[in-house]
């Protein structure tokens, strides 16, 4: 019994949640999401793949030439004769998959719920697109044998299988991440959880008020684990639309604090230290042709649960790729390249990090090439070194006006949300360095200049900066990273504490590598006299 005015201010909450607009960078760069931990319940007869398979083949799901190997506890997808490039591995009916973009272009439906009894209309209109599949997906588990997917609801892991998943960790266990911006993120993750159980109970319909947290959250890891981006393309076998798949630049966090590195490192909060990514979301002419031939009402709502394809697991720059057939109204996922007899058949999730895969698929991957590191208490760390080269000079004083450029012209976020690789850091990150630690002369004279570099002193400066940054942060993720791999790899680690420590290791070895990059460029430019070149992404 909650009054209308009431109701809508519940929801405007969770529409703030910074967390969703963090997950929602992730998920729609453009790939298929897939989980790595599966059900450890009992299997039937034949095992959890087998039955599956054969829900599939009466459901109009054809996979001529692959199976579902569960041997182990991961399952995989295994090619049972020789594929060849540009081969059809699999096609799924549209009308198998939970599909948000089809309620979209179906004029029957006209942005009804499909799940009324727990999302009214008025509700499900409110929700973001992985809350819509959440509860999409729950009230077709609650269906049971009626549901239409009930081969797949069956196949797909049960709760117990998100038991060393990050949102069960303990605080305690977060910290043993020594990674800050996704610990933050974990706890934000649970929250916007919470909220959307409490919209439920709030205005949900009439079986709303006997879903569980661990209802909630079970639907929501799988959706944010295994949904695709459903706006692919039509005839372009191989290739999905990159429409959704944009990488938004991000818009300016809130001041980051003002403490040492060490204070900043520990003490950070997500707002303070993750920038928030919004998608950029296509034009209505970027979606002419998409699924089923029309656009959606909103891009950012062709997101759908499709069995079979999300059963794939993960490579980074695996070339398989999925298309719409309209004429068959079905998902086709092609091979890429020659596929053998034997090998495992893979998907890319996309250019995700080390955080996106370990939040959102329980796993790290080594040498990650789309691997990031958000510099926690960077412009602190930086705004020191400055301190240190104006003695005499000005000092704080001096330091304090040239953040105040570096605000004047909007690079805050640059350095408070800054993303490195084991390539460099992004052009607005260098171009913030040169502000704080360039010449008298060079940042009182044309600013723009500095977009580029102006002098092989100030270069050296920021490389400098930035290797001690490195070497701090690697020094605050504790220990050595060998040390690291050593202890995940044996048998007495516990698991949650081995996914930490492989991430830890990771980001280290992504620091080491920016660290020898940095020396490199340096090296060479002082041979040459000049500076070379920046250390930058692409």
């Amino acid at each position: 019994d909650v009054g209308e005015e009431e109701f809508f201010s519940l929801l405007d909450k969770m529409r703030d949640s910074f967390l969703l607009s963090f997950l929602l960078s992730f998920l729609l760069r453009g790939s298929p999401l897939h989980a790595l931990t599966y059900s450890t319940t009992p299997p039937p007869a034949g095992g959890i793949a087998s039955s599956f398979e054969g829900w599939a083949s009466s459901a109009g799901i054809v996979a001529p030439k692959i199976r579902i190997d569960d041997a182990d506890e991961l399952r995989n997808v295994i090619v049972t004769a020789d594929v060849e490039e540009g081969e059809v591995l699999c096609v799924v009916p549209r009308t198998r998959c939970l599909d948000l973009a089809s309620l979209a272009v179906d004029p029957t439906k006209a942005g009804a719920s499909p799940c009324e009894r727990l999302a009214p209309t008025r509700l499900w209109a409110s929700l973001d697109w992985h809350e819509r599949l959440s509860v999409w997906l729950l009230a077709e588990a609650r269906r049971g044998r009626a549901s239409e997917i009930c081969g797949y609801i069956d196949y797909l892991p049960s709760p117990a299988s998100f038991e060393d998943g990050l949102l069960d960790w303990t605080d305690a266990e977060l910290a043993e991440l020594r990674y800050p911006p996704l610990a933050a993120a974990v706890r934000e993750q649970r929250d916007s959880i919470r909220r959307l159980l409490e919209a439920l109970r709030a205005g949900g319909g009439a079986d709303a008020g006997s879903v569980t947290l661990e209802e909630l959250s079970w639907a929501q890891q799988l959706v944010l684990s295994r949904a695709f981006a459903s706006d692919i393309n039509k005839g372009e076998r191989g290739a999905t639309s990159g429409a959704m798949g944009s990488r938004a630049a991000p818009l300016p966090p809130p001041p980051p604090p003002k403490s040492g590195f060490q204070k900043a490192w520990e003490r950070s909060e997500l707002s303070t230290v993750v920038a928030t990514r919004m998608p950029k979301l296509p034009s209505l002419d970027d979606l002419k042709g998409a699924i089923g031939g029309e656009p959606v009402n909103d891009p950012s709502f062709a997101m759908a649960l499709m069995p079979m394809l999300d059963s794939f697991n993960h490579k980074s720059g695996a070339v398989n790729g999925c298309s719409f057939d309209p004429e068959a109204n079905a998902f086709v996922l092609t091979a890429g390249a020659p596929l053998r007899r034997g090998e495992e058949a893979y998907i890319s999730y996309g250019d995700k990090g080390n955080d996106a895969l370990l939040q959102l698929f329980g796993f790290v991957e080594a040498s990650n090439p789309h691997d990031s590191f958000l510099a926690v208490g960077l412009p602190e760390h930086v705004a020191a070194v400055a301190r240190d080269s104006f003695r005499g000079g000005g000092g704080e004083a001096e330091v304090t006006r040239r953040v105040g450029l570096i605000d004047s012209l909007g690079l805050g976020p640059s350095l408070a949300s800054a993303e490195l690789t084991a390539r460099g850091a992004p052009q607005g990150t260098w171009h913030a360095l040169r502000l704080l630690l360039g010449s008298v002369e060079e940042v009182s004279g044309d600013l723009a200049r500095l977009r580029g570099a102006v002098s092989l002193e100030t270069e050296a400066r920021c490389w400098a900066a930035l290797r001690s940054y490195c070497k701090a942060a690697r020094a605050a993720m504790g220990g050595a990273r060998k040390a690291d791999l050593a202890e995940a790899r044996s048998t007495a680690c516990p698991p949650r504490r081995a996914l930490a420590l492989q991430l830890r290791a990771e980001k280290k070895r992504l620091l080491s590598e920016l660290e020898a990059a940095l020396v490199a460029v340096e090296s060479r430019s002082r041979k040459a006299g000049k500076p070379l070149s920046t250390v930058a992404m692409p």
